[in-house]
């Protein structure tokens, strides 16, 4: 397969009237067939910060990919829509069925392994293919169903979670998370890989309802574990307690700043937390995480070529928004990107699609992958990645301090925070 990727390049920030959201782009691909794809994505709710970032690359591959058809002279383009999951799992699946009566197959997202567990089974049974950015749950890595995800799963996230509680100090881990496939999945992740590094993990803990907004009794009780501890001999210092929340997070740590002692424990976060804005913009709780220095573990970019699409996907996010995005943005531009060749391939096929995708996005993503080389396993998931930490410094900006290389176990610090 040979293409003119370059071509895009130059031209691209022109072409975002190609992108069809909401229809807008009917005209400009009138006299040629369209190619539907939906992006099943959190515009609301508690990663809204996350699906607004990834929607706004996907739009920007849109462009990008029709561009280039034109360029290439093909005979169809692309059409794009956004529609909202609102963060929850039955939404997104009512989403999914009433586009699939309207004959779309082919989905990016949802973005929440919640989510995107709800509409395993609809699309498994009507052999719809959707590829997510961002679910990381380990129980949705299944092989031969009609599920993709272009992130690694929290196997790989879970011991990043844990080393950075050991080089922090810790002894003792207590756990908080949201109830649900993902929260699920990555505190088993976390929790085993504590273990095998011998900390000692808190036999209470804080499972709470997804919906839920209001976390004072949450709070209250972490407050009593950790003077459970206390009184056992276990220093403050040495106590750490993992939050694996989305933007959630922020009244949950407002809410702790209320405690004296919990000023004085390890917080840890994830890749549900990692460049929150909502975190970022409260104004109690992005002063306590900084404080406490809330250390989030994210994808870490593989080495990129010197033709990857990285930098222009993060200078049109940063141009638009006014930040800088998260690290499921670059696998969203590159879900479509991937779509995009495989019906240029074989045509609007789910099963053709399916099976020519891993050889194309591996290609591809090599030389322009916003997103760096993306290799699948055996289940359609990435097969592998390091992790920064990601953190609030006292400016209340989001920096990078270190990683956590997953081959070497072991964290490479840039900027020593403990």
């Amino acid at each position: 397969m040979k293409v003119k990727f370059l071509i895009l390049i130059v031209v691209s920030l022109l072409a975002i009237g190609f992108v069809a959201g909401c229809g807008e782009a009917d005209d400009a691909v009138d006299g040629v067939e369209t190619y539907t794809v939906v992006a099943l994505f959190p515009m609301t709710g508690p990663l809204g910060t996350f699906g607004e970032n990834n929607a706004y690359a996907a739009r920007l591959a849109a462009a990008d990919v029709n561009e280039w058809l034109e360029e290439e002279g093909a005979d169809w383009r692309l059409r794009l829509e956004i529609d909202d999951t609102q963060t929850e799992g039955p939404v997104a699946l009512r989403k999914m069925q009433s586009w699939y009566g309207d004959g779309v197959q082919f989905f990016a997202g949802p973005m929440a392994s919640g989510a995107t567990g709800e509409c395993l089974s609809f699309a498994n049974a009507n052999e719809i293919f959707f590829i997510s950015p961002s679910s990381t749950s380990p129980a949705l890595g299944i092989a031969d169903d009609w599920l993709f995800r272009f992130c690694t799963d929290d196997l790989i996230q879970g011991p990043a979670i844990a080393h950075v509680a050991q080089e922090a100090g810790a002894t003792h881990l207590i756990f908080g998370w949201r109830g649900d496939t993902w929260g699920d999945g990555l505190q088993g992740a976390a929790q085993g890989s504590a273990e095998e590094l011998g900390l000692e993990i808190y036999p209470d803990k804080l499972r709470y309802d997804p919906l839920k907004e209001d976390f004072t009794t949450d709070v209250a009780l972490l407050d009593d574990y950790v003077t459970d501890l206390v009184e056992q001999g276990v220093a403050l210092e040495n106590i750490a307690f993992n939050l694996i929340a989305f933007e959630e997070a922020a009244p949950f740590l407002a809410e702790a700043a209320g405690y004296e002692q919990l000023w004085d424990i390890v917080w840890i976060g994830s890749d549900g937390t990692a460049f929150s804005e909502a975190v970022a913009s409260h104004p109690t709780g992005s002063e306590f995480a900084a404080a406490v220095k809330f250390v989030n573990s994210m994808n870490r970019l593989p080495e990129l070529s010197d033709q990857s699409l990285h930098d222009h996907v993060k200078e049109h996010i940063r141009e638009e928004l006014g930040r800088d995005t998260d690290a499921y943005s670059y696998n969203s531009y590159d879900i479509i990107w991937g779509f995009a060749l495989a019906f240029n391939e074989v045509g609007y096929d789910t099963a053709a699609v399916r099976d020519v995708m891993p050889s194309l996005i591996d290609e591809w993503s090599a030389v322009y992958g916003s997103s760096g080389h993306i290799v699948l396993n055996e289940f359609g998931d990435r097969a592998f990645a390091d992790y920064d930490y990601i953190m609030l410094n006292e400016d209340l900006e989001w920096t990078t301090p270190g990683y956590y290389d997953g081959g070497a176990e072991t964290i490479i610090w840039e900027e020593e925070i403990y």
